[in-house]
Formats: structure tokens, sequence, C-alpha cells
């Protein structure tokens, strides 16, 4: 089935491209920018010997993007935890599907945690929309993302579903590469993570065995991210008021890419990454069921169930339910001054905007609390 595709419009840069990229690369303002960030003599001398010992995507990745983000999380950040990793065997690949907090953050994390363990790093999904200019689009390409198709008439959105299936499926299967991709098409910008059935019927496209078999074959392993704060707030409770009154929701010219801005440089707190088990015997549960939409269905809500699991939950969290919902419930997880704080934060972000947008923004916080306690409660009843 392979043979059959050519995935040359949607594949990260190959090796053997590196050396040419970098040198249309030594002369971009941006990209200069970039190694002056990182201290980096950026003098045409010096940025050809630097440079000149790079010839592979995986040294670019260790030798650029790896020391800018460290530096970026050093300012935006106050640590960045994890857990799974140590669980991760040598040369297995996986697909690894993640909530979505932020555009480019999410897997770049992931992908700084893995070389910090001396773990290869994964091709990552990347919207088309995101990538208008073309330094983006070199960076992207640099950084194993490959390409994922936004817009287009629906048999040219079914073809490159299709060759998009089989992509994924032939760089794990073959051992080439693990996979991450988000759960859904787009942020959940309401912090409210939901699997999206069509991310499932994707993924089953290029699927020759039966549906379990198939699934299996992926090693599926969800992610949960978690941040103590959303740089992008004042975008996405702008974004969640307007579709709220308005049918059509238009965004302004370069939107997505002033997120992805806000989301490197704007102040997270505390990350947390969680990856879970590979979902096996819980696939093996779906053979019962006789209706392909039944399965796809059961399997978005195993992967919904691994990430709420997975949720690292901080104090923001916890304000944010007790303040929509005008109770104390959970004050024992919060300070007083920690409450102070986030209210203030919250007063920040919606200054200037209806009082709608509060409560908004209070709902998108409280989500993962509210998502994580009633799996809590679910497996309690049914344990």
């Amino acid at each position: 089935m392979n043979k059959a595709f050519d995935y040359s419009e949607i594949a990260p840069y190959q090796d053997h491209e590196v050396n040419k990229v970098l040198d249309e690369l030594k002369s971009n303002t941006s990209f200069l920018h970039l190694l002056k960030f990182m201290k980096l003599d950026t003098s045409p001398d010096a940025v050809d010997r630097f440079l000149a010992g790079i010839t592979s995507v995986d040294e670019f990745q260790l030798r650029v993007s790896k020391p800018w983000l460290h530096q970026l999380f050093y300012h935006t950040t106050t640590g960045i935890i994890h857990k799974g990793i140590d669980t991760l065997p040598g040369t297995e690949k996986y697909l690894f599907i993640s909530n979505h907090r932020d555009i480019a953050l999410d897997s770049a994390i992931l992908n700084v945690l893995f070389s910090d363990h001396d773990i290869q790093t994964v091709e990552t999904a990347i919207g088309d929309n995101l990538l208008k200019f073309e330094i983006v689009k070199t960076l992207a390409k640099l950084n194993k993302n490959f390409k994922v198709k936004r817009s287009g008439s629906a048999r040219e959105m079914y073809r490159h579903s299709l060759t998009l299936s089989s992509y994924i499926r032939k760089r794990i299967t073959e051992q080439e590469s693990s996979i991450w991709i988000a759960q859904r098409e787009g942020r959940a910008k309401d912090g409210n993570d939901k699997t999206q059935q069509g991310v499932i019927k994707m993924l089953n496209l290029s699927n020759e065995n039966g549906f379990e078999a198939g699934c299996k074959a992926l090693n599926i392993r969800p992610i949960s991210m978690s941040y103590e704060y959303d740089p992008c707030d004042r975008f996405k409770v702008k974004e969640l008021l307007a579709r709220e009154t308005n049918d059509i929701y238009e965004k302004e010219e370069g939107e997505d890419f002033n997120n992805v801005i806000a989301g490197f440089l704007g102040h997270k707190g505390r990350v947390n990454l969680s990856i879970s088990p590979v979902l096996d015997c819980e696939i093996d549960q779906l053979e019962g069921i006789k209706n392909i939409n039944e399965k796809i269905n059961e399997l978005a809500k195993m992967i919904d169930l691994a990430i709420y699991q997975g949720y690292q939950l901080f104090p923001n969290n916890y304000i944010a339910h007790d303040i929509l919902q005008k109770t104390c419930q959970w004050h024992q997880f919060y300070s007083r001054d920690e409450k102070q704080a986030f209210t203030d934060y919250a007063n920040n972000v919606c200054r200037n905007l209806p009082p709608r947008a509060k409560e908004i923004f209070f709902q998108k916080y409280a989500y993962p609390l509210i998502n994580k306690n009633r799996e809590a409660r679910s497996e309690k009843t049914d344990g």
C-alpha cells in the first residue's frame, strides 16, 4: 500500500537535504536572531563554522533547536516535570496522541525531554495554516514536522487523509520513527479535551487488517499536557467569546502565527507531560463490538480517559472551579495568596471584555479538574 503514495509533499526534511537548507538559512535575519538568542556569534564566518558541523536533522535539533528551547523554557517556565519517559524501551516506535494546549510547544517539549534522555525525537504533525511564512516552514521541516492539510475539496481532503494515514503507519510499523499527533484538529481552546473521531477514522484509512489489529500495530500511547498558565489565554478567551455571539469566527491575518509566538514567549508556570502506557488490552475490549463507528467512539473514550488520568492539576484548576461554582469545595488545594494571584491574572486577561469573558476563562481552567474527577467517579462506580 505504501508504494502507491508520494510523501514528498508532507514529509519533513531528510538528512541529505540539510546542507542545502542551512546554506539558504545563513543570511536569513530571523534565523540569525534565533542564534543570537543562544548567545552565539552571528558573524558570517562564525555562522559558517557553526553550521558546517550540522549534516543531519538530528544534529540540527541537538545543536540548534534543543539549546534554543532550553533557554526559552528557563525564562518562561518554573520547571517542566514528566512521567512515563522511563517506560519507553529502546527501539520501539509509538503513536503518541496528545491533548492539544499549545500550537507548537506541546510537541516541542516532548522532543526536548526525549533528547535529554537520549531517546530519538519524534516526527510531529503541523497544520499547513501555520506554514505560510517560509522561515516557519523551513524550521518546521528541520524539526521533523510533517504537514497536515487543513482545507480543500472533499476529494482532496480524502486523498490527503489517506496519504497522511499511510505515512504515519509506515513510519511506525517499519520502525522508522515515532509520531506525535494531537487528539483533535486545533487546540481545545475551552480546556475540554475530547478526541475527535475523525482523527481515528483517518488513522484507520491505511489499516489493511481488522480494526483492533490495525490500531494495536500503531502502539498508541496517550499524552497529557498540563500548563499552570496558558500563555495564549487572551487569544482563546476572545475567540470563545466571539463564537458565542457569531456563527462564524474569522481569524485575523497572522493570528495563528501570533499564537505561536505568544505560546513560546509567554509565562507558563509549571508544566507537566505525562505519557500513558500503550492502549493494548483496552483495544482488545473492542472486539465484541460489531459496528465500526461504535469501535471508533469507544477508542476515542479510551484515549480521553488516559489523558484525564494523566493530568497534573495545579492550584489554578481548583481555584477556577470554586470561583465558577461559588463554592469552597477544593479549598485545601490552594492558598489565599494563590487565589488572589490567579484572580488578578484573570482580571488582567479579561480586561475590557464583557463579563461573560471571565466565566469562559474560569471554565477553561476548571475543565481538567471536572474531567479528571468525573472519570475517577466513573471508575469507582464501575469497580
